[in-house]
């Protein structure tokens, strides 16, 4: 591979890095007002625009392009640069849904819910989406292939117990509308926010799937 190549690889793996980095760090303020009981101060993370991510994903993938243009990238090297290209969607549906999670929640949690209850589900559900995109995230630079089935297993163990998480959720908040009929919708309107938060471990096992097909070849696991 001719350096001006490699110098190409690395600029768009910084970017991919940057635009995942950025994810991770609001779903980490998200994790941190749940924790210290300050979910009405989501509304003052600072948000990427969507104008902003757009241009930064437009970025990343004209770079992937003109390296088809020019160059003939060896087998693992094209296998990154396609998973990149999907996996900057990937980090879209992210931040959609963290934004999405952090306009909502607010407005949802009223003060006639049991607030207590519903955040003692929410940190550690949102814990397991930040642990899975941490690996997800980890697994782009990663050069030592003896760990990519490992770190894609931190992925898939974290994204099975969110799941688990938001089925116990749900059916807790379910009971709670039964003995409360009046808080239907408030009660609705919070699982359809922390709904939210289950998908950003969907979409981190996404990722690392397709990360393990990048590193090792195959096929693209199945989420």
């Amino acid at each position: 591979m001719l350096p001006t190549e490699k110098e190409k690889l690395q600029i768009i793996l910084d970017e991919v890095l940057k635009l995942g980095q950025s994810t991770l760090d609001i779903n980490k303020l998200i994790l941190e007002k749940l924790e210290h009981c300050q979910p009405c101060l989501l509304t003052e993370i600072n948000k990427i625009s969507k104008k902003e991510r757009y241009k930064k994903i437009d970025l990343i993938d004209n770079l992937i392009i003109k390296v088809f243009a020019l160059y003939t990238p060896e087998a693992r090297d094209l296998r990154e640069l396609i998973a990149f290209l999907k996996i900057t969607n990937e980090f879209d549906r992210i931040a959609n849904s963290s934004n999405s999670f952090i306009h909502d929640f607010p407005i949802a949690l009223s003060d006639e819910l049991d607030r207590d209850l519903i955040l003692e589900y929410a940190i550690p559900l949102q814990k397991s989406s930040v642990i899975a995109l941490e690996y997800a995230l980890k697994l782009l630079a990663l050069d030592d292939l003896e760990l990519v089935d490992d770190y894609y297993s931190t992925v898939s163990l974290e994204e099975s117990k969110n799941d688990d998480l938001y089925k116990i959720i749900e059916k807790t908040l379910l009971k709670k509308i039964n003995s409360d009929m009046h808080l239907t919708k408030d009660y609705q309107d919070v699982m359809a926010a922390l709904r939210r938060l289950e998908k950003v471990a969907d979409r981190a096992l996404s990722i690392a799937n397709l990360m393990h097909y990048a590193k090792l070849g195959g096929v693209i696991r199945k989420t």
